[in-house]
């Protein structure tokens, strides 16, 4: 989170993420399947698919056609690490020994599958990681909307409807089920690079993440 202290240092910082190529953003996400670099061999790739807010359900965004209403969504990816055979790639995207994986990765022993990507999503809609994600592999861990495993939308909160409380008991008993799976999603944003409002030097702050 960037805040800024006073209204010059607003006004610069906003000017900042309307021009986008000046705000550089990484985020970590762990998916179990990535057909790009499982089936194909690709160890980074873009996903260029417009999104738009769902018709049918409120909280969420979908893939729709630029001439439907779409608005145009960029992501560039790369893998970070492949967890079941324990191979991790530098910033080159080169393969590294088992035991030197980048510190951005963490120490993550309850992992043993699926890989590690790396995001940089050049715009900012709404769920764009997530729901691209999702279209390209199996979606990020944890995530309850897109993904292999959604939860099934039960409509807007309503305590008398006997209907909807039947709908989320039964989502809720079903997760609880599934104790493989994990609870939490697991995107992290990892990386922030801006302009300082004063010097206009690039500044970068790093939230290192160990998945759990």
């Amino acid at each position: 989170m960037v805040v800024a202290r006073n209204p010059s240092s607003a006004s610069f910082l906003c000017q900042a993420w309307r021009e986008r190529d000046t705000v550089q953003k990484t985020y970590l996400a762990h998916v179990e399947k990535w057909p790009p670099y499982h089936e194909q061999g690709m160890r980074e790739g873009k996903i260029d698919l417009p999104l738009a807010a769902s018709r049918t359900e409120r909280i969420k965004w979908e893939v729709r056609p630029l001439d439907d209403g779409g608005k145009a969504s960029l992501t560039f990816w790369k893998v970070c690490k492949d967890h079941k055979t324990g191979k991790v790639f530098d910033n080159d995207n080169a393969e590294k020994t088992e035991g030197s994986a980048p510190t951005k990765i963490g120490d993550s022993p309850s992992i043993t599958s699926g890989v590690t990507l790396e995001l940089y999503p050049q715009t900012g809609r709404t769920h764009q990681l997530r729901i691209h994600c999702a279209e390209i592999g199996s979606g990020i861990s944890g995530d309850s909307l897109y993904g292999d495993s959604p939860i099934d939308w039960c409509g807007n909160k309503d305590d008398n409807d006997l209907q909807w409380k039947q709908c989320v008991q039964g989502e809720t008993e079903e997760r609880t089920k599934e104790k493989s799976k994990p609870i939490t999603l697991r995107l992290h944003a990892y990386e922030l690079t801006f302009p300082h409002p004063k010097t206009g030097e690039k500044v970068t702050f790093v939230a290192p993440k160990s998945w759990n």
